[in-house]
Parts: C-alpha cells; sequence; structure tokens
C-alpha cells in the first residue's frame, strides 16, 4: 500500500512550514491505524508518503479505508487551510526483501496506482479485487484497464466507493430526529490500548443525551454492532430507525485529548453541526456535558436546553473515571475469569480514587456474579460482597438508574419478582433509555414464562441488545447459574 498526499508539492513551495506541519499531523494520523490491521508494517516513508506492507489483501483495504475514514474526521476539525487531501493505492503480488526494504514489480506497480486516486480516494488492482471481493461491504467500481507508467500491460483499476460519496436518489425516509443514535467514536490514538477511552466517550454522550426529556437514544449495546463497520449514515439511521446520528472521533496523546464530533441527519446525509475539542484530559467532562448541550440545540423543535455537567454521584476526577472505563470495556470484552477479575481491580481503583463515584460501585457489585458464574466465588461470598458493594452506590445516589437496574436483577436470583419488577420499574422511570433496566425485566417476564412480553421489552430499551431475547430463551439454564448457587 502506497499513500501520497494531494498537492504536497505545490503548498511546499507556497508554505513550506505549513506542508511539513501536515505532514507530521497525516503521519501521526496514519500510524495508529497501521497496527489495527494485521499487523500493518510501516517499510519506510517517502516524502509525504507511506509504504505499507500486510499479510493480506483484505487487512490492506481495510486499512486504507479506516484511514481515509481517520483523514475525513480530522478535516472536519480543522480549517480549510489545514485540511488533508491523501489518496492510497493498493497492489497484491509477490515482492523481495532486503535490510527492512523491499522491492520489485509488485512494489512498482503499487507506487503507479496511489497516482491514480482522487483526494480521499482508494484505488485497487485487479488482484487486490479477486482476493477481497465478497469480505468487504464497500462498493468497488472498476475503472477499466489503465497504462501505468514503466509498466508493460494496462492493469484493471477499481476504485473504492466511501460511504460517504454515496447520495441516494429515493426519497428521503421520514425518520424522527429526536432518535439518536452516538456511533462508536473512532481512536485516533497513538496507543492502541487507548481504544477504551472512545468506547467510554460514547457511552457518556449516550448517558447524558438520555436525560434530555423527549429524546429517544438508541443503547450502546446496539449501536456498538457498527464499531469498524462501512455503512453510510442513511444506510444506519434507516437499520436503527434513528433520524439523527452523532459520530466523532477522540485523540488521547498522555494528558491532552482532541475530540471531533459531527451531527448528521440520517435521511439528507446534512451536517448539522460539527466541532473539534483541544483540551487536557481533565477537561473531558466539560467536552462530554457541551458535545451533548449543542447536539441537543442542534435538533428542530422545543427541548429542554442545558445538560446538567454531573448528576449525583458522579465523579470529576480523571484518574477514577479513567480507571471505570477501563473496567466497563474489560467486562464487555472478557470472559474470562483474569479478564473479570481485572476488570474488578480496576472498579476498585476507581472507588478508591473517589469513594463518592456511585457508579463505580455499581461497577464492583457487577463483577461478583459474574465470577461466581464462572466458578472463581462460591455464591454466598459472591452475593455478600456484591450487596455490600451495591449499597454503597445506593448510599451515595439512591436515584441512580443503573444501581436499580441491578437490585432487579439481585432480586430476580432471589425469585423476589415483586421487588424485582419494582426495581426494574423504577429504573425505567428515572431513565427510560437505560438498555440494562429492560434486559433486567425481560429475565424477570421469561422466569414468569411472559414470552410475548419478553420479546417486546429489549426492543423498548430504544435499541437494546437484539440478540438478549434469545439468549434469555435459549440460554436461560445458564442464566439461572447464580440464583440457584
Amino acid at each position: 500500500m502506497f499513500t501520497d498526499m494531494v498537492g504536497f508539492t505545490a503548498l511546499g513551495q507556497k508554505n513550506e512550514s505549513l506542508s511539513l506541519a501536515l505532514v507530521d499531523e497525516q503521519r501521526k494520523l496514519i500510524r495508529p491505524i497501521l497496527g489495527r490491521h494485521g499487523g500493518g508494517k510501516e517499510i519506510k516513508t517517502i516524502g509525504d508518503g507511506f509504504m505499507v506492507e500486510f499479510a493480506s489483501a483484505l487487512d490492506a483495504a481495510r486499512c486504507a479505508y479506516d484511514i481515509q475514514r481517520a483523514v475525513r474526521e480530522f478535516n472536519f476539525s480543522v480549517s480549510d487551510d489545514r485540511r488533508i487531501q491523501l489518496r492510497v493505492g493498493v497492489h497484491l503480488g509477490d515482492v523481495i526483501e532486503s535490510s527492512g526494504d523491499i522491492s520489485g514489480d509488485a512494489v512498482n506497480l503499487a507506487s503507479r496506482i496511489v497516482t491514480l486516486a482522487d483526494g480521499g480516494g482508494v484505488c485497487l488492482s485487479r488482484q487486490v479485487f479477486d482476493s477481497i471481493q465478497n469480505k468487504i461491504q464497500l462498493q468497488l467500481v472498476s475503472l477499466g484497464p489503465k497504462n501505468l507508467k514503466n509498466v508493460n500491460a494496462p492493469v484493471e483499476i477499481f476504485k473504492m466507493v466511501m460511504p460517504w460519496e454515496i447520495e441516494s436518489t429515493d426519497r428521503p425516509m421520514q425518520l424522527d430526529p429526536r432518535r439518536i443514535a452516538v456511533l462508536p467514536f473512532i481512536s485516533l490514538s497513538p496507543d492502541s490500548n487507548d481504544e477504551y477511552f472512545a468506547d467510554g466517550l460514547t457511552e457518556e454522550l449516550i448517558s447524558k443525551l438520555s436525560q434530555v426529556g423527549g429524546l429517544k437514544v438508541i443503547a450502546r449495546t446496539s449501536v456498538m454492532n457498527y464499531k469498524k463497520k462501512e455503512k453510510n449514515a442513511s444506510v444506519i439511521g434507516s437499520e436503527l430507525g434513528a433520524g439523527t446520528l452523532v459520530e466523532g472521533s477522540v485523540r488521547k496523546a498522555g494528558e491532552r485529548i482532541r475530540v471531533t464530533v459531527q451531527v448528521i441527519d440520517s435521511a439528507t446525509q446534512v451536517h448539522r453541526w460539527s466541532t473539534n475539542y483541544d483540551r487536557n484530559l481533565d477537561d473531558i467532562f466539560a467536552v462530554q456535558t457541551d458535545i451533548a448541550s449543542k447536539v441537543t440545540e442542534s435538533l428542530p423543535g422545543s427541548l429542554p436546553r442545558g445538560i446538567a455537567p454531573a448528576t449525583e454521584g458522579d465523579t470529576q476526577n480523571v484518574t477514577a473515571y479513567t480507571a471505570y472505563m477501563q473496567a466497563r470495556q474489560l467486562m464487555k470484552e472478557s470472559e474470562t475469569v483474569p479478564g473479570v477479575k481485572k476488570a474488578l481491580e480496576l472498579f476498585k481503583q476507581s472507588v478508591e480514587t473517589d469513594p463518592t463515584f456511585a457508579r463505580g460501585w455499581v461497577g464492583v457489585a457487577s463483577c461478583y456474579p459474574r465470577l461466581h458464574m464462572l466458578s472463581a466465588m462460591g455464591h454466598k461470598e459472591s452475593r455478600d460482597l456484591a450487596d455490600e458493594a451495591l449499597q454503597k452506590a445506593f448510599d451515595i445516589s439512591p436515584d441512580l438508574p443503573e444501581a436499580h437496574a441491578l437490585r432487579g436483577l439481585f432480586a430476580w436470583f432471589d425469585d423476589d419478582f415483586v421487588t424485582a419488577e419494582a426495581e426494574d420499574r423504577r429504573a425505567i422511570d428515572l431513565n427510560p433509555n437505560l438498555a440494562e433496566s429492560y434486559e433486567s425485566l425481560a429475565f424477570l417476564t421469561a422466569s414468569m414464562g411472559d414470552g410475548p412480553e419478553t420479546i417486546k421489552l429489549p426492543r423498548k430499551g430504544k435499541g437494546a441488545r437484539p440478540a438478549v431475547t434469545h439468549g434469555l430463551l435459549l440460554g436461560r439454564d445458564v442464566l439461572l447459574q447464580w440464583k440457584e448457587g
């Protein structure tokens, strides 16, 4: 894969310092992306471009798309004169490796293909197309045979059609603009281990927007299905029934963060609002609040203006918050005892740093039943420790929806269906968009044999994960392990 910055030579003659600054900026953008795609290996930089080797053509094509997506996100946040235009060329063939470099006809051909791409575009050879067709959701369009410099025979070239290039010719769907999906923010951080920060920001925005009366916010479990998916706004909006999409990117480097965010009308793909923030890490709470307020203000109609900067039981301590987000990420990804124990350690770290962080205590409580189900802790011990942590959350914030949802789940474990229903419905009253509340209530209705209601409930959670009903009905014996001790 070769990348090339469009207009670099002309810019260098006009403003050399700016051209060098943009080269440095695009390298910071691209390098973190390479390692996320099958170990993309940076062979070398050639002036303003990259030369990269991959283990597979599919990895290279996906990386090329992610690069252009990241550059597009970056360009939303800067002035016109600082916008970057890259073109990318990808070819599949044998190479000769020597002293860390590669050479051969395949390398030469790839270097020619990149010149055929438009700014913001990706061009592929026929060999790449044959290898990746039907394996990538992006449309690939043939540009026909092309004569390339110093290449004897014409080469068929394909263009990767980006989702944002597709214009719908159909009549726009009538979708409610107050039904919002916050799509997974893209991580542009140099350290791939910081991806949790982007996912955490996505969750926090969902939580804050859920506090606004009149909005219907799609749950995290549904929007996370679109992480790293190549779909345009109209398709996502149609699939989720969301008239408004919020998308963006996060770059965390040391104690600095850059957040870019856009609000999009999913039917017309028109941007309602966009901005960027360059702040210290400690300012992340103010950034989240400001984004939620601006998103609300960008919507048509009359809605409550202003978002509370923090709710009772939240934290303003960035160390506690960071540990909490890392723990949440582990709990979503890990099905192993070491993973859950590490999450528990991080949740404990968050509440030790800020003992008034109620959601942190809910996180601690949620780990113990998981450890019991993994046969790493006895039933009584896990339940006692979970109850103790959950009570601390209630002592701090009696009206925390997540705490009521978890208490409802614990009551279900005890066959106390009256308390379980009361707690679940209290959680729903406090936050009608909290998917966990509907899922907990669905556990209850499944146990009571109310199949139709069980099927309906997860859907009421503004996008609670579609698979939960299937799991409730088919995996009930596993779910009952902790309940039965």
